[in-house]
């Protein structure tokens, strides 16, 4: 076996991998699983927190949105939409498969009063400040 045939081997096995983990399929990759992280942002103003994560090409409902008294959680799955069969990359930027993104709460912010909305491949997060109300000893779920 030559060393172009083992590049090629490789170059395969390695696209293999990458499809067969990328459509998996699952919803909501573990907390723990190896997963991808998409870029965010957290600001506050006078009377908000404000989370902005980028999340381009996925359908908000396929999104789980997350938060406890110290964390905000978003998971999911972002499909591989190319072309099934063998492909040569020459950039390989985008990432696909399981996602997580973990942001920690600001105090004085109450989980029970997050919205969430996706916009233009953004999904933004937002949290009344200086809220009283209990804080939620498990983990909420928040609808976009």
């Amino acid at each position: 076996m030559s060393k172009h045939d083992r590049v090629g081997d490789l170059e395969e096995i390695f696209e293999i991998l990458v499809t067969s983990y990328s459509r998996r399929g699952a919803l909501s990759p573990a907390d723990t699983e190896m997963c991808w992280r998409p870029p965010a942002d957290a600001y506050e103003t006078e009377e908000s927190f404000i989370v902005q994560i980028e999340l381009a090409g996925l359908d908000p409902r396929q999104i789980e949105i997350l938060a406890d008294a110290e964390f905000l959680l978003v998971r999911g799955v972002r499909q591989d939409i190319s072309p099934p069969g063998k492909k040569h990359f020459h950039e390989m930027e985008i990432s696909v498969g399981p996602f997580a993104r973990r942001v920690p709460l600001i105090p004085g912010v109450d989980p029970t009063s997050a919205t969430a909305r996706y916009q233009n491949g953004f999904l933004y997060i937002t949290f009344a400040k200086g809220k009283t109300g209990t804080s939620p000893s498990r983990r909420i779920r928040i609808d976009t």
